[in-house]
């Protein structure tokens, strides 16, 4: 039977599908979750490509893990979706949007004819208002809404993955605070992504080519094994492989040096252009930051705690693989 306080959350990754049942509130809580092999070739660049195989998939693990829910929630993570902090002039409600068209034509003139745009409003002053806008692919957008008709689910909302993870963030590992800074280091299967979170609003979101399958193809490479034995030996820490340490901290530099120039970059400016204390932690998240060892590198490499996010106010199941459900639990969770 449908309840009326659950919201499903879906995030449908390159590799993996990932499902948060989650009960609205004053404090949220997750329910039920489940991670499944996403059908091969059906996701690219966050564009549905096989309609029907995804659509069959949804549908059958819904059903076998009861995860039914009146509203279901997805979340969409391109390198194709553009966030941009927004700072304006004082303006009445109604000329908010044509005042963020044109900002964005500015730097994307085609935009407005390509992406679905939308924005959140974190101040207003007499003089200005700051927030954050969001602009993805129409054609993502729709992709999607076939998905809801062709598989019976009732999409209500969508949301991209900068915003999501902020959303989990906040409501399951650290509440936000005057004064908190973090970056969400996002390490999915091809691409990553760095988002800043200051006094627990997004204001800033950067996208990497690269992901937890730069760091599988060496290794695939090592031992002439399969991707999916790599990656199944990254998640056990390589214990049944016959790999020295000095070896898996080479694949690690070499795996994740995109990644840690980004995060170099985004401390640096956010250093120079913010504010001049900087960010406090970087919280890592997704499959692709499953690598032993990765924290603790990044942390000595910045100088910053790092840490794998976890949250306490989870059950034990749901909290062990919490860095990977984080983009559909923050998509589950309301703003509105």
């Amino acid at each position: 039977m449908f309840a009326d306080k659950k919201v499903l959350g879906i995030d449908i990754g390159t590799r993996y599908i990932k499902f948060a049942l989650v009960k609205q509130g004053g404090k949220p809580e997750v329910v039920a979750s489940a991670i499944v092999p996403t059908p091969a070739g059906c996701i690219r660049d966050g564009l549905i490509m096989d309609l029907q195989a995804l659509s069959e998939k949804l549908k059958s693990v819904i059903s076998e893990n009861n995860l039914m829910a009146k509203k279901v929630a997805v979340n969409i993570n391109s390198s194709s979706i553009v966030v941009r902090e927004l700072l304006l002039a004082a303006l009445k409600d109604d000329e908010i949007q044509p005042a963020v068209q044109f900002e964005l034509s500015q730097s994307f003139p085609h935009m407005i004819q390509t992406h679905a745009t939308a924005f959140k409003i974190y101040s207003r002053t007499s003089d200005s208002l700051t927030g954050i806008t969001t602009s993805c692919p129409k054609e993502i957008v729709e992709e999607y809404k076939k998905l809801s008709e062709k598989a019976g689910i009732p999409i209500k909302y969508i949301d991209v993955n900068a915003n999501s993870l902020a959303k989990a963030y906040n409501h399951f590992i650290m509440p936000p605070g005057i004064g908190d800074s973090v970056l969400l280091v996002d390490i999915s299967y091809s691409m990553s992504q760095v988002n800043v979170l200051l006094d627990g609003k997004l204001i800033l979101s950067r996208n990497i080519s690269a992901g937890g399958a730069f760091v599988d193809s060496l290794i695939v490479n090592r031992f002439d094994i399969s991707m999916e034995e790599a990656e199944g030996a990254r998640r056990n820490g390589y214990l049944n492989l016959s790999i020295s340490q000095e070896e898996l901290d080479s694949c690690m530099r070499l795996g994740y040096s995109a990644v840690e120039e980004q995060i170099r970059q985004t401390l640096d400016f956010i250093s120079y252009n913010k504010f001049q204390d900087g960010i406090k932690s970087i919280c890592l998240t997704g499959g692709g930051c499953n690598f032993l060892g990765l924290g603790t590198y990044f942390s000595n490499s910045f100088k910053i705690p790092v840490h794998i996010a976890q949250s306490k106010n989870t059950s034990l199941e749901v909290s062990d693989t919490f860095f990977i459900l984080m983009p559909a639990i923050g998509a589950a969770l309301r703003e509105d």
